[in-house]
């Protein structure tokens, strides 16, 4: 009995940690391509048919992009630089589900017999609206996406700027954390 108990309880933590984790990174490049050739890059000027992002988020991202990259073995440029980067983001709203909930039990056995009576509720704590926000950043060469990262995060729509700044040059490190790419 006790062994169900645990192997229970294990499965519970399991999907518990599962569900918790963070939205996963993707990149994905172009494999015929050697990156160590690359020595400068510019950022795309932005245009009608870029998707819009406010100027709030675009600086920051920006700004995120510059300091991250400053750590990598290629330098900005003001113009005729080898890449063009250029950088959107999808906004979804998510209903914040956290709940509490209450069980209460008994049983009551006699003889050969027994009776359970179970009751449960389960009580909103927070109704409020998230926002996920996903970064996509493209790296071009000649006008050809060469490689691109994409990452999220979730946060109330109230939240601070400091912490949206901070969520955001964490989304940008992680995704950058993949450039270059390792397999060449």
């Amino acid at each position: 009995m006790m062994k169900v108990y645990i192997k229970l309880i294990t499965t519970v933590l399991f999907f518990l940690l599962l569900g918790c984790q963070s939205p996963k990174t993707t990149v994905d490049f172009d494999t015929s391509t050697n990156f160590k050739q690359f020595s400068s890059y510019q950022f795309e000027p932005t245009t009608e048919a870029t998707v819009e992002v406010d100027q709030l988020t675009y600086d920051r991202i920006q700004n995120a992009i510059t300091a991250e990259l400053a750590q990598k073995p290629v330098r900005y440029s003001d113009n005729n630089a080898d890449l063009q980067i250029s950088f959107f983001t999808v906004v979804e709203q998510k209903q914040n589900n956290s709940s509490f909930s209450i069980g209460l039990g008994g049983s009551s056995r006699s003889g050969s017999s027994a009776t359970g009576v179970g009751l449960g509720t389960t009580i909103p704590i927070d109704g409020d609206i998230n926002l996920y926000t996903k970064i996509v950043i493209d790296i071009k060469h000649q006008g050809k996406v060469i490689w691109r990262g994409s990452d999220g995060f979730e946060a109330e729509q109230d939240i601070s700027p400091e912490e949206r700044t901070k969520a955001i040059n964490n989304v940008v490190a992680i995704i950058l954390s993949q450039y270059p790419p390792n397999s060449q």
